[in-house]
């Protein structure tokens, strides 16, 4: 391993280049914060794709400001087009052997991506995963794991399928992406596409290390009610499909039905419960059935929905029996 000093920082300089896609949308108050960790990566042969996605405030100026600082980082600007769509136009301009994702208001460790490329080369892996730290504005730090594997593969362990879906905590073989994106408009953009690219890869490696830092901001829409929560099922269903056409293999498939109940079943009706508009929870318990039994109509047989707890298969029972005004009271009390 090569040694080189940029800027007064020691980096470590292998032979790979990692595209760091980085997109950006009215973030002036995290941005450079952002940027500095990446900056700091003891990791040197990195191109920084910052995309800007048609902000409104001085984000573009701190981008081109950075830019003129370090050679390494490449400002695209774009009409706004959402998440998916800016990562989108930062892998049709990355010219890196690996990809990783970092959304423009967390953070990463100095380490990241020479400790997630170390993981990938060394166990010969398409794609490696680290933990993540999740922090707040009142200085809470919580943990959150990547996974409960080491170096394993889709048909040895079919659980892969259904690990921390974050396209943030991954380091990406960029081959992977010959013919996959993020899906434009969508509401669970990772959901989507990250089981897939798991399914696709060869192997994944687990580093458990908690390298990335997502920041917990205030003003969350999390209770406000929208239609587009059940874009999950649409995720989901692409997800199955994919499986399906290129392998249909019953244990991953058995897997991803439990991923309909944990993320269908569990999570969207816990989200609808805590809904600030009351009078709304019980069209929309209604419709999350609707659209549980129309994708997948065998949800009752996965193993985590029959060994549930006593309360959760009453509350089971109940959605399954159309009983909402019942659940609701139980969730209320």
């Amino acid at each position: 391993m090569k040694k080189r000093v940029v800027f007064g920082i020691l980096y470590n300089d292998m032979s790979a280049k990692i595209s760091v896609i980085i997109p950006v949308y009215n973030v002036e108050a995290y941005l450079a914060e952002c940027l500095d960790s990446v900056l700091a990566q003891t990791y040197g042969n990195l191109e920084i794709l910052a995309v800007n996605d048609g902000s409104k405030d001085s984000s573009p100026d701190i981008l081109r400001k950075y830019a003129a600082r370090d050679s390494r980082i490449t400002v695209l600007d774009k009409p706004n087009g959402g998440l998916s769509d800016a990562r989108n136009f930062g892998i049709a301009h990355a010219a890196g052997d690996w990809y990783l994702f970092v959304d423009s208001d967390d953070l990463i460790a100095p380490d990241t991506a020479e400790v997630l490329l170390k993981t990938a080369e060394e166990n010969a892996v398409d794609i490696a995963v680290c933990d993540m730290e999740y922090f707040y504005e009142d200085g809470r730090r919580t943990y959150s794991s990547g996974g409960d594997f080491t170096c394993t593969d889709i048909r040895k362990t079919p659980q892969l399928i259904a690990v921390n879906n974050s396209a943030c905590n991954k380091l990406f073989r960029a081959s992977l992406f010959a013919e996959e994106r993020f899906p434009v408009g969508k509401f669970y953009e990772d959901l989507w596409l990250i089981p897939c690219l798991l399914y696709d890869a060869e192997r994944s490696a687990h580093c458990a290390k908690p390298l990335y830092y997502y920041r917990q901001r205030s003003g969350s829409i999390a209770h406000s009610a929208d239609p587009r929560i059940f874009d999950i099922y649409d995720a989901l269903d692409h997800v199955r499909d994919h499986v399906r056409a290129k392998g249909a293999e019953k244990t991953v498939l058995d897997e991803i039905r439990h991923l309909y109940v944990v993320h269908g079943l569990d999570l969207t009706t816990l989200r609808i419960r805590e809904f600030d508009d009351k009078t709304l929870r019980e069209d929309y318990l209604r419709k999350n059935m609707e659209r549980l039994r129309a994708s997948c109509p065998d949800y009752t047989e996965d193993a985590g929905y029959r060994n549930a707890p006593l309360k959760k298969k009453l509350i089971y029972l109940l959605l399954k029996l159309g009983m909402y005004k019942t659940v609701l009271r139980i969730y209320d009390r």
